[in-house]
């Protein structure tokens, strides 16, 4: 059963160090401790077969394809790995595997962003540009058909926070959900300056009063953590 379980572990090494990810950041994919993988890596526990399932949907494997040697399992997927160090990977002491996984495997990130994420943010640059196209459209056709509207820079008031919409939807389907609080802290003030400007006539100052317990339920909110992040499932715990 040891066997096994060291194939197991040396394969979920190796695939999450080819992925290019830390022990952390994988735990925050399966909404697990990165003490939980840790285990997973050194042999001394397995995770559960829905979280197996999960990990091989992740990696585009099999279920069984953990069971493996190294090697096989590289030459299935058509990734180069040098069998001596596969074979020795499963083989490391839990002691000598511990202290690899702290090796720094997210460094070729580090070396700039990768065309898929640059090709993402052009893209949410373009989206909200394309905000502000269409408000300088309106604006210019309306001044043209009617000269004498006092109300038409206004529109590009209420640009800023549709555009902070934007960034909030492409934020949260590609890049770090947290940075959301500051986009909508941004959303919040927007809102209320456009709407006090608009109705400056009317000296509405205190509408700002209502940005002061937004923007504390924004960073509130903002301290909420998972809790079976911290509080592995007491299957882990077993384990």
């Amino acid at each position: 059963m040891d066997d096994w379980k060291q194939l197991v572990a040396a394969n979920l090494t190796i695939l999450r160090k080819e992925h290019k990810l830390t022990q952390l950041q994988l735990a925050e994919q399966l909404h697990y401790s990165d003490k939980a993988v840790s285990k997973w890596e050194r042999g001394e526990s397995l995770p559960d077969l829905a979280v197996m399932k999960q990990l091989a949907d992740f990696y585009g494997i099999l279920i069984d394809d953990f069971l493996l040697p190294p090697e096989e399992l590289a030459s299935r997927r058509s990734v180069v790995i040098q069998p001596e160090a596969s074979v020795q990977q499963a083989e490391v002491p839990a002691d000598a595997l511990a202290e690899q996984n702290d090796e720094p495997a997210a460094a070729p990130q580090k070396q700039g962003l990768s065309q898929k994420k640059k090709n993402r943010l052009i893209i949410v640059g373009m989206a909200a540009l394309l905000v502000w196209l269409i408000a300088t459209m309106i604006f210019v056709v309306l001044d043209a058909v009617l000269p004498e509207l006092r109300y038409g820079p206004f529109l590009f008031l209420y640009a800023a926070p549709i555009t902070a919409v934007v960034c909030l939807v492409f934020n949260s389907i590609w890049f770090d959900p947290r940075w959301n609080y500051a986009i909508i802290s941004v959303l919040v003030w927007t809102v209320l300056l456009a709407i006090f400007l608009t109705f400056y006539q009317y000296h509405i100052w205190k509408l700002f009063l209502i940005g002061i317990p937004a923007q504390l339920i924004i960073l509130l909110w903002s301290r909420l953590r998972p809790s079976n992040v911290q509080n592995p499932p007491a299957q882990e715990k077993k384990q």
